[in-house]
């Protein structure tokens, strides 16, 4: 059995801080994470989540002050000897769920679609394309449409990124 604890202060965010204490149990990882929300006032369960990962299968988030449940589940499938990488996450407070697929076509260039399925008020529908190369730079490309809106405008953003040596 492995265990890890990362702590984090940062000066920039008003004295923010925040502690993860991470167990290795087989194949699962079991964690416990606290913000300074958590000791502040004297110790409280403000700040305090729980987790059970099995990473790239599944993982399990309570938040015990809003008594409320995450989960995600991961897998990838091969398509053309490609991975197509599926996520499905399911946040039981919000009630949202989002399904979202990344094709890798190759190392550099990725296809990623998503959809906010209950989410009342977003039911965004969203194709991205990102393409990251050392000798052309990075650019990200993606269409997404409001569905739970009555005029379905789709929106466009196109990011661009480049690596310049001085």
């Amino acid at each position: 059995m492995k265990a890890t604890l990362k702590g984090k202060y940062d000066v920039d965010k008003n004295g923010a801080a925040a502690a993860t204490f991470a167990v290795n149990a087989g194949d699962i990882k079991l964690k416990a994470s606290v913000t300074e929300a958590t000791f502040i006032n004297g110790p409280s369960l403000t700040g305090l989540a729980l987790a059970v990962e099995k990473p790239g299968s599944f993982i399990v988030d309570y938040n015990v002050p809003k008594k409320d449940f995450r989960f995600q589940f991961m897998n990838t499938v091969r398509v053309a000897e490609k991975p197509l990488n599926l996520t499905y996450s399911h946040s039981r407070g919000d009630n949202r769920t989002v399904l979202d697929g990344t094709f890798v076509l190759d190392p550099a260039n990725k296809v990623s679609a998503n959809y906010a399925v209950y989410q009342t008020s977003n039911k965004v529908l969203a194709l991205e394309w990102s393409r990251n190369s050392k000798h052309t730079g990075c650019f990200k490309i993606v269409a997404s449409v409001n569905l739970a809106e009555e005029t379905k405008v789709p929106k466009l953003i196109a990011e661009t990124a480049w690596n310049l040596e001085m």
